[in-house]
């Protein structure tokens, strides 16, 4: 984990939570844990300490409206999507369904959160977020602004 921890976590969940009061925030949360968890796969593996960050992340930003255990499946069901239809083709179903619920930039911005948690976002989960917000119909600079706002290094 790079130089992320709890506290930094939630420093800027704090600032991000009042943008996810979105409608349909649960599939909204769901499609975007997914994202975040796609772009922590981007360097081929997700470790024990990123899930457990990525779980963190998700915990946290959901104000305690995700627990745990519920957490852990959730991942476990974005890992086997992913394997089962492979991670480009879930960024691009992700983008589309965040775009479908209406809520494309809150999504992303959670799954933004939820990569800076898991060791901060490197360049390929930054392509990653980029790919999943093209999906989402969101411009490429806002992409990059969204990545700024938790925290991410312009990659």
């Amino acid at each position: 984990m790079a130089d992320t921890t709890l506290a930094d976590i939630q420093k800027h969940a704090d600032d991000i939570k009042k943008d996810l009061a979105v409608p349909k925030q649960n599939e909204v949360f769901e499609a975007a844990a997914e994202a975040g968890y796609l772009a922590a796969c981007a360097d081929g593996t997700v470790d024990d300490e990123e899930r457990s960050m990525l779980v963190r992340a998700i915990e946290v930003l959901s104000t305690g409206a995700v627990i745990e255990w519920e957490v852990e499946t959730l991942l476990e069901s974005c890992e086997a999507r992913a394997k089962s239809e492979g991670e480009a083709q879930r960024a691009e179903a992700v983008g589309g369904k965040l775009k479908t619920l209406g809520q494309p930039d809150a999504g992303l911005l959670f799954a933004a959160f939820i990569a800076q948690a898991s060791g901060g976002i490197d360049k390929k989960e930054s392509a990653v977020l980029h790919a999943i917000g093209k999906a989402a119909g969101i411009a490429k600079p806002k992409v990059t602004a969204l990545l700024k706002r938790v925290g991410a290094k312009e990659s």
